[in-house]
């Protein structure tokens, strides 16, 4: 007795299969490296905490160790991290704001405004960093005129 074979595949089953296979190897690729990203990143901070938490100095990324990882650690990367200085310096009212030193007053007002009104006390923000962000507004907007 003779079994039926099944009928040869389409050129769009074949295709359809192609392309599964190829969603299937990005995806562990993908994984892959994002693995080895957090691995890295874990190592870095582990480093970090035995050096005692203090950076180095010079370039935070490059000095940390941490490789490919640590080069991309501030990537993305839209608030500041602090510790606030004593007194407050032009550079870390910019890196509070996120605009430039050298920005103008319009473009230092909308960074402010947009702060503010995610960060407000009375939609449950904290004041300290409301006070921290009124702060770095009027330092860099002192001397600028409209």
């Amino acid at each position: 007795r003779r079994h039926a074979l099944p009928p040869p595949a389409t050129r769009r089953e074949n295709s359809t299969l192609i392309v599964a296979g190829l969603a299937v190897s990005a995806g562990a690729l993908l994984a892959r490296e994002t693995m080895k990203l957090v691995e890295a990143r874990a190592e870095a901070a582990k480093q970090q905490a035995d050096a005692g938490g203090d950076k180095a100095k010079g370039d935070g990324a490059a000095s940390s160790g941490g490789g490919f990882a640590a080069m991309f650690d501030s990537f993305g990367k839209r608030h500041y991290d602090g510790p606030f200085e004593a007194p407050m310096t032009r550079r870390e009212a910019a890196l509070i704001l996120g605009v430039r030193e050298s920005a103008n007053a319009k473009r230092i007002k909308e960074a402010h405004r947009r702060i503010m009104r995610i960060n407000h006390p009375d939609v449950g923000g904290s004041a300290f960093l409301t006070a921290k962000v009124n702060e770095a507004k009027e330092l860099l907007i002192k001397g600028k005129d409209d």
